[in-house]
């Protein structure tokens, strides 16, 4: 018995040996570039997978159609830094500034300063209140971080495009307030393995929830000679009315699966998900050199490729230039769970075949590594059945 407990106990302590804490050596300073590759029609991953430990994502299918790369600088050399004291940092791209603040155990967003991003092409200068919640330290699974912040940005409506709407309405109305509140709800809830194109991290994965609710005022005279004052108009322009307005209001649900390493400063992976929450809308991943270590020792580039494909009764892997190792073939399933592996010992150019009789028909993902678990290739199989 003793020596049951024993063996118990010590799997617990190496399981929990296993997840990592992630520090604030990951937030970013003045001079990083962070750069990410996106996929904005991503298939065959599943970041959605039930909360648990010693997990495995293999997003090693997804493609680059898209290269982001986001600067961080001295908050102090942005035009409109002096309208936000205490930042650290500050983001500037085409459409204006975003500025944060960092401090031993948060990264926030404060807000933003430019053209706003409801597309009336005026400008605005936004500040979150309280302080909105990018990142925290340390991390550690099963962490729960909740925040409301609110923003308002106030509009004038005698200038283009709100001066025509306005125009015609039977009261006054000399400007228009949007405010929008952002409830976030952060649960680390599950850490394991995070494969992308390129590498693998162990990581936390983060989910999180954005609810975002905005509502609309009118600084209104609704009675001539009696003054203006503010009037909540969303119950005078539902959805889809107001010349546009409307689409403004109610309730947007955004969910964002991140998955956190506690070494990289950008995130492994972001997949945000789509409306109603059953599909990948698109992902953000860090970009790495494809160039797998195997490579390096190999006469040629290292590959795997699976023939024919779509397979029916057997599939046939041919592999060129791997050195002489040993290696694991890993087939998954849509969702990301493992249903085969298989070791052998692999030199060269050559090819191994892999019946296919158990294998339902549908969309699966091969991966092949080395012993240190360099991957040399993770692509799309295909089973078809009569």
């Amino acid at each position: 018995m003793k020596r049951m407990l024993l063996a118990a106990f010590s799997a617990l302590c190496l399981s929990a040996s296993a997840q990592i804490t992630i520090t604030n050596a990951t937030f970013p300073v003045a001079g990083d570039t962070l750069v990410y590759s996106v996929d904005n029609n991503p298939v065959g991953i599943n970041p959605a997978t039930a909360p648990g430990t010693d997990q495995v994502w293999m997003f090693g299918s997804l493609t680059e159609d898209a290269v982001e790369s986001t600067v961080f600088s001295a908050a102090n050399t942005g035009m409109h830094s002096i309208e936000f004291p205490g930042a650290e940092l500050v983001i500037k791209n085409i459409a204006g500034e975003s500025y944060f603040n960092v401090t031993s155990s948060q990264f926030e967003a404060l807000g933003f300063a430019g053209t706003d991003p409801n597309g009336f092409g005026l400008d605005v200068n936004i500040h979150y209140t309280p302080s909105l919640l990018e990142r925290w330290s340390p991390m550690m699974f099963l962490d729960l971080k909740n925040i409301t912040s609110s923003l308002s940005m106030v509009f004038p409506t005698d200038q283009p495009p709100l001066d025509a709407f306005f125009a015609g309405l039977p009261v006054n109305v000399d400007s228009m307030r949007i405010r929008r509140t952002t409830a976030r709800q952060n649960v680390v809830n599950a850490w394991g393995t995070c494969q992308i194109p390129g590498g693998s991290y162990p990581v936390l994965r983060n989910k999180q929830t954005d609810y975002i609710t905005t509502a609309l005022d009118l600084h209104a005279e609704p009675i001539p000679g009696f003054g203006y004052f503010w009037v909540d108009a969303t119950n005078f322009i539902p959805p889809g009315s107001g010349g546009g307005l409307g689409d403004l209001i109610g309730t947007d649900t955004v969910v964002t699966y991140k998955f956190l390493s506690g070494t990289e400063k950008e995130e492994i992976a972001s997949a945000q998900m789509n409306n109603d929450q059953t599909m990948v809308a698109n992902v953000r991943y860090k970009k790495l050199a494809t160039t797998d270590a195997a490579d390096l020792t190999a006469p040629g580039t290292a590959s795997i490729s699976a023939f024919p494909n779509p397979a029916i009764d057997w599939v046939r892997f041919d592999y060129v230039n791997l050195p002489s190792d040993e290696y694991t073939l890993k087939i998954f399933n849509i969702i990301g769970k493992e249903v085969w592996k298989e070791t052998y010992q692999l030199t060269g150019t050559d090819h191994f075949r892999v019946e296919l009789d158990k294998f339902k028909k549908g969309t699966y993902l091969y991966s092949l590594a080395n012993k240190k678990g360099n991957v040399i290739g993770t692509k799309r199989l295909v089973v078809l059945k009569p």
